[in-house]
């Protein structure tokens, strides 16, 4: 229940939620004020008001209503990509429980809108909170009564393959003096985001001092264009130290305007083509990163030191890579136990 704050006329007042009005196209949350003698009666007006609230301007809106509204309410504020994301979920899923009114829908409904899309589509369980999150948000957005409660599935664990330094020899072999080239030494010897590495610029190279700035990304927006923003995070915002090699193969390319003129998307495509012409084993674009993690943690570079380097702002990514070089020692560990084993028992039986 709302509280009462005391006035400087000694009156006591209360504002509590009334209803959303559209202006300019956008919500605005509209509250009504209580004021009283007492801090008990202008508690006890507001508690009343809200059990005898009859507007029905929330009660008229649709989900589907309600989800573009807090989109558009997010429009400047969000990354383009986070806007085209929450479009793009408004148009794929949810369709039914999108023309419910929200003053009819219940938890019960939402939840089982997710299982059926869950089903039907066999999405991951990432992609079903970031439905609900969305869905949390624009109801919590016109209904501050809604207690938003509902199950979502467990995080799957995703096993993805690391790439070793031979992986990143071959590939680097296969694609010399092609664009390719460049973006898989900036993702695997400076960690960079194929966003990042396609708004990279050579002026963002300081030579003298061995550095290069991380300041901007490229990303796709809602109308399918390719945008330059600032990072994703304060994190993302960074200077990176560059090798005496990696600043040899620079050289040999080294311009002016854009380091790379592929798209995010082209350079995903044409990695995919690399890694079938050199019949490596399956790995992302993105795992490149993962390789540049695996040899901080290799040489004991200090996880405060590792997140700054990668643009992250927590160690999950690092926890992940370092889960997955923990199974790959595992593996060794089980391979030579049970040589040893079986050695064993041979000897054993002789």
């Amino acid at each position: 229940m709302a509280t009462a704050k005391r006035l400087p006329s000694g009156n006591w007042q209360v504002k509590v939620y009334s209803h959303t009005e559209y202006v300019d196209g956008k919500p605005k949350r509209i509250r009504e004020s209580f004021t009283a003698p007492t801090k008990a009666e202008a508690e006890y007006q507001a508690a009343l008001f809200k059990r005898q609230n009859k507007r029905k301007n929330t009660c008229d809106l649709s989900l589907g209503d309600a989800l573009e509204g807090y989109i558009n309410s997010k429009d400047g504020i969000l990354s383009p990509s986070t806007i085209r994301g929450y479009y793009q979920i408004k148009r794929t899923y949810l369709q039914n429980l999108q023309t419910m009114q929200l003053s009819r829908i219940t938890n019960l409904d939402i939840q089982i809108a997710l299982n059926q899309e869950k089903k039907a589509h066999n999405l991951s369980a990432k992609t079903i909170k970031n439905i609900s999150g969305l869905v949390s948000a624009a109801i919590g957005l016109y209904r501050e009564d809604f207690h938003y409660k509902v199950t979502l599935p467990e995080k799957e664990r995703y096993d993805y393959y690391l790439p070793t330094q031979n992986d990143i020899s071959v590939l680097l072999a296969h694609t010399e003096g092609k664009e390719l080239h460049t973006a898989i030494l900036l993702a695997a010897c400076l960690g960079l985001r194929r966003g990042e590495i396609c708004a990279l610029e050579w002026r963002d190279f300081d030579w003298k001092q061995k550095t290069v700035r991380i300041n901007k990304a490229v990303v796709l927006t809602e109308e399918d264009t390719w945008k330059t923003k600032n990072p994703k995070s304060y994190a993302g915002n960074r200077v990176l130290s560059i090798s005496d090699g990696l600043i040899r193969e620079l050289e040999k390319i080294k311009s002016t305007g854009k380091v790379i003129t592929a798209n995010p998307t082209q350079i995903s495509h044409r990695f995919q083509r690399a890694m079938r012409a050199t019949g490596l084993e399956h790995f992302r674009f993105h795992d490149l990163r993962h390789f540049n993690a695996s040899l901080m943690m290799s040489e004991g570079i200090p996880d405060k030191y590792a997140v700054e380097r990668m643009g992250h702002s927590t160690t999950a990514i690092l926890k992940s890579v370092y889960q997955h070089t923990e199974n790959k020692k595992r593996n060794e560990v089980n391979a030579v136990m049970n040589q040893c084993i079986d050695s064993l028992l041979s000897v054993a039986k002789n």
